[in-house]
């Protein structure tokens, strides 16, 4: 999320809420409607704050529900956080400088101070419970860092912009004496609002260990943080990265788990399954740099800090065994999503270079990529190997691919649609690299070279 409209958003949002309370407002500095006035300007301005940030916040996130969410959570929590704020905030002041401390006239070193001591809290409280919406302690912290800011520049600038237009707002309503606040008090709402968003923007940037950057699929560019102990991907509005437009991706298709420093893809038991560079998981350890492929979706995983990452010691990963060994692998349970913690250690390998690489180019399997590093290489929605369980066209045994010194050759299993090469059907020909076999309603591209 650009962090300039994080500013503009929040600031717009600040002055909203002004703008919907300033016409109440009494207009003499002694009327006893002061205190009922300023409770419902507090829970007016933090609400519009409160919904306008969150909203942003889950409209980037790519999900209508989301959106929704931030929307109302925004302006509950953003209402509460600014009462609870102004009333800290009065609450100090006047402890500190007497009750009657704003009606003093004039210009005072005091005055400005007991006004900064007012307003900073407010601006924190609406700030921490901004970023709290998100269900985020780093991002309730980042807003509280930047309402605080905004809200003592407003108490700064509060009364010198008072007394700079206090005589022309007197004049314009042919008063010699009166409440001259509206335009300190736009100021300063549109200060607290635009500093909340520009905080949370540029803190949330500096603080960021791991995110996702989508390559290729709908919305090229677009990053996700992935800073939840559990970081669902999949077709759901309510996936923290939601992937829609691909109905082969299910609503909680896979998760990327953060263990200390290290980061662990999961497949939830899904028929089309996941990727890692080209070569399909159940699960991985994530690198960074790593592609993840989930249906027609490449997502780049990348860390801030990627030594460390690195030199973090591999909990999950067993010591390597004297002679190979196949361990289960734990996998996520189908929908819904998962409620317990893998309970076998995982074993993170790095994909050997192999000669030959099928690439889905189109269907259901489209971004993946399949090695070819056994000698024989089964295809269709029965197979473990090149699983086509979501291709409805597919037989459940369709074709057989056989790696020999000679090269790659497909043999046809007797399947109902047929097996096609470069567009003509065969029963068994040797392939070349850049040739394309049509399986079912998939479409594959040999590739020689590394799988990685």
């Amino acid at each position: 999320m650009t962090i300039f409209l994080m500013f503009l958003v929040g600031g717009a949002a600040g002055l909203l809420g002004w703008a919907i309370m300033e016409p109440s407002a009494p207009k003499q500095i002694s009327s006893s409607e002061w205190q009922q006035w300023e409770v419902l300007f507090s829970l007016v301005t933090g609400g519009t704050i409160g919904a306008a940030l969150a909203s942003l916040s889950g409209w980037y996130q790519g999900s209508r529900a989301h959106m929704l969410r931030g929307l109302l959570l925004g302006a509950l929590l953003g209402a509460v956080g600014g009462l609870l704020g102004l009333s800290l905030g009065g609450g100090i002041a006047h402890s500190m400088f007497g009750p009657r401390i704003f009606d003093r006239p004039g210009l005072s070193p005091s005055v400005i101070l007991a006004r900064t001591l007012a307003f900073a809290p407010f601006g924190a409280m609406i700030g921490l419970v901004v970023g709290a919406s998100a269900r985020s302690l780093p991002r309730a912290i980042q807003g509280a860092i930047g309402g605080l800011i905004g809200g003592a520049l407003g108490g700064v600038t509060f009364d010198f912009l008072g007394a700079s237009f206090g005589s022309a707002i007197l004049a314009m309503r042919n008063e010699s004496v009166g409440e001259v606040g509206q335009i300190s008090r736009a100021v300063a709402m549109t200060a607290i609002g635009g500093f909340v968003g520009l905080f949370i923007g540029i803190v949330e940037r500096l603080s960021r260990k791991a995110w996702v950057r989508l390559e290729v699929g709908r919305n090229e560019g677009k990053e996700w943080i992935v800073d939840a102990p559990r970081t669902f991907l999949g077709r759901s509005e309510t996936a923290h990265i939601p992937l829609f437009g691909d109905p082969n991706i299910a609503p909680m298709h896979a998760c990327i788990e953060r263990r200390g420093d290290s980061y662990l893809l999961l497949d939830a038991g899904t028929p089309i399954g996941i990727g890692v560079n080209g070569v399909r998981v159940q699960q991985a350890v994530l690198n960074h740099g790593d592609v993840i492929q989930i249906g027609s979706y490449n997502l780049r995983f990348l860390l801030k800090n990627p030594r460390a990452a690195a030199a973090a010691p591999q909990a999950s990963a067993p010591a390597t065994p004297a002679t190979p060994t196949h361990p289960t692998a734990p996998t996520l349970p189908t929908q819904p999503a998962p409620q317990s913690e893998p309970t076998v250690a995982i074993r993170a390998s790095t994909p050997q270079a192999l000669s030959y690489v099928l690439v889905a180019v189109d269907g259901p399997a489209a971004g993946q990529r399949f090695a070819l590093s056994s000698p024989e290489v089964l295809a269709g929605r029965e197979s473990n190997q090149i699983s086509l369980a979501g291709d409805a066209a597919a037989s459940r045994r369709h074709a057989l691919f056989v790696v020999g010194p000679q090269g790659v050759s497909v043999r046809d299993l007797n399947s109902t649609n047929g097996t096609f090469v470069n567009g003509a059907p065969v029963q068994e020909m040797r392939l070349r690299p850049g040739d394309t076999i049509r399986i079912g309603s998939t479409t594959f591209r040999l590739e020689q070279g590394s799988a990685v």
